[in-house]
This record gives structure tokens, sequence and C-alpha cells, in this order.
């Protein structure tokens, strides 16, 4: 009897037991096979080194085939410079950070995967929640490039190891490049140069940085996202997201806060031109009118044709007959 009382461990470990793993356990054997076992095993079967170190030297051709209303895409690395490839330096440097920071906030810092947004990923999977994309821009290379757009957990792991060995290969800017040059913006539209000559007939040199989160805000789901640009007026969710965009941009310093203020006044040319009422702001002046509906104003307007004459003549009789009635009623003799 004193021997329970005096060892808790044992309600304590039962206790335990009814629990099961703690979440945090399961978290970190989910970060550690996903960031370490599963991409070693994985490596030598699935990773197309060739191929990455072809890119490396190398570009991608965008071939776009239209089916009916829908649009397929297939990507072939090439050593010559496709006519639609550009390189950073000839983009806008705010433009395309505009989708660097909306898709891929720590793209400089880490090496192919987040794994803050693994972490959060997972523990929307074991709450039972929507599961979140996490995806870097690395990660949605490799996808386009090299694998099925199913989603599936055995893509994501061949996804997370092609990535990890790319970072290794291929520079930052070689990746943010490429990706730039092969993502979708719209139904039948691959490219950074595509996009900014159909959404703005512009160059990627002549975008600013809102044009550039316009573009962002485009992503993942374009072909719904450009419904703004196809209604031309800005959806509730694309102006909260562009808005969203140029604020993390300031947090990030590639924009100051006065010129984020500045760029959320701008429209885009594209928009409907909003008809300004003359008579806004004016007090409205309504009509008199009488019991009857007519205008009194109208009423009580001059007819020239029942004016006096100049030199008109009095009945002074009437008026001396209606003056002695009243001397005789208010008489005071």
């Amino acid at each position: 009897m004193n021997d329970e009382i005096n060892n808790p461990s044992v309600d304590e470990s039962s206790e335990s037991t009814k629990k099961g793993i703690p979440k945090g356990v399961i978290i970190a054997f989910i970060l550690f096979d996903l960031v370490v076992i599963v991409p070693l095993i994985l490596f030598f079967v699935f990773v197309p080194t060739n191929k990455i170190k072809d890119l490396k030297k190398g570009h991608v051709e965008v071939v776009v085939t239209k089916k009916g209303e829908d649009y397929s895409v297939d990507y072939k690395i090439v050593d010559k410079k496709p006519k639609n490839w550009v390189s950073i330096k000839e983009m806008d440097y705010t433009a395309i950070h505009a989708i660097v920071i909306s898709e891929d906030w720590a793209f400089y810092d880490h090496s192919g995967y987040d794994v803050h947004q693994i972490k959060e990923a997972a523990e929307e999977v074991i709450e039972g929640e929507r599961t979140r994309g996490a995806s870097t821009i690395s990660q949605q290379l490799v996808k386009n490039l090299f694998l099925s757009p199913e989603k599936e957990i055995s893509r994501k792991v061949k996804e997370l190891g092609i990535s990890v060995y790319m970072e290794r290969n291929l520079s930052k800017e070689k990746i943010l490049e490429t990706y730039l040059n092969v993502i979708e913006f719209g139904p039948g539209i691959y490219g950074i140069k595509a996009a900014a000559k159909h959404y703005f007939n512009k160059s990627p040199k002549e975008l600013n940085a809102k044009e550039g989160a316009f573009l962002a805000m485009l992503l993942p789901n374009p072909k719904k996202n450009s419904q703004s640009f196809r209604d031309k007026e800005l959806t509730p969710f694309a102006q909260k997201r562009v808005d969203t965009i140029l604020k993390k941009m300031s947090v990030a310093k590639y924009l100051r806060e006065d010129q984020v203020e500045k760029l959320k006044k701008k429209t885009f040319h594209f928009q409907k031109e909003k008809k300004v009422d003359p008579n806004a702001g004016k007090m409205k002046i309504y009509e008199k009118r009488d019991l009857t509906g007519k205008s009194i104003e109208a009423a009580n307007k001059r007819d020239d044709s029942l004016r006096l004459e100049e030199n008109p003549e009095f009945d002074e009789d009437a008026i001396i007959e209606d003056m002695s009635g009243f001397e005789s009623e208010f008489s005071v003799e």
C-alpha cells in the first residue's frame, strides 16, 4: 500500500501510455525520415543526375501544345538558349523578388527544403487538417521538370531528394532563373517573358514590384487566379493577396514602406476606369411643389400677360367704400 503511494511513477507511466507518443516526437521522426533517411535511400534510384548536370550549362525549352480548351506542356533541356528565355539580369529585381517572397521566403537560406514549412505541414496532417504544399522554389522546379503532377507521398519524397541534389550542383541564381522561365502564369502562358507581355505588354525588365506581385498572386493556380485579368478588375482575393505580398516585401527590405503605400495606390492598366459622378459630394436641390404636385416655382413664375399698365387708373370710389366700412366699424364715438 505504502509502496504504491510512494511510487507515483507507476501511475505516471500508465497515464503516459494512455496518451501515446507525444506529438513532438512524431513530428521529429517524420522530419528525420523526410530530410535524411528517405532521400539517401532513394538517391541513386530516382535522382536524374545527368539531366541536372546538363541543366547547369544549358536551358529549358518549353513546348506548349493546345488540345481543345486545354494545354499540355513538355520540358526539354537544351544547349541553345530558347527565344523566350531571359536571364536574371534581364528581369526587374523587385518584380522577381515579389515572386520569391510569395512562393519561398527562405529561398536564399535553405538547401532545397524548408524545415519550418515541413514541420507545419506535418502538424496539419497529424491534426487532420488540409495539407499545405510546403514546396520550395527548388521543389517546384523539380516537379515541373522531372516528375508527374500527382499529389502522392512517393512523389513528394522523390521531389525532396532531387531538390537537395540540385541545390548542391546548381547556383541559386541558376535555379531561380530556370524557375522563372518555365513556371505557368496562365492558360498556355509559360515563363515570365510571356507573362509580362500577356498581362502588361512589357518586357520582364520593365515590370515594377506591384506587377511582380500580381504575377506572384497567380501562383499556384494561374488558371483560376487570372480571373481578375479576364474581368478587368481585381477580385477581393487578388487585391488582398497583392497588398500582402507588397507588405512582405517591405518586411524583407526589398521595398521601403513609403514605396509600398505608393504602389498600393497605383492601378493596373487593364483595370476598368471607375466613372466619377460629377455631382458626387454636391448637395442636391429638390424642387418645391404644392399639394397638387405642381412646381411652386413654376406657379409663381411671372406671366407677362398679367402685368400692370404703366399708368393704371384706380377706382377711387371703391377705395373710399372699403375705407368707410372700416371707419364705421372701429369708430370711437
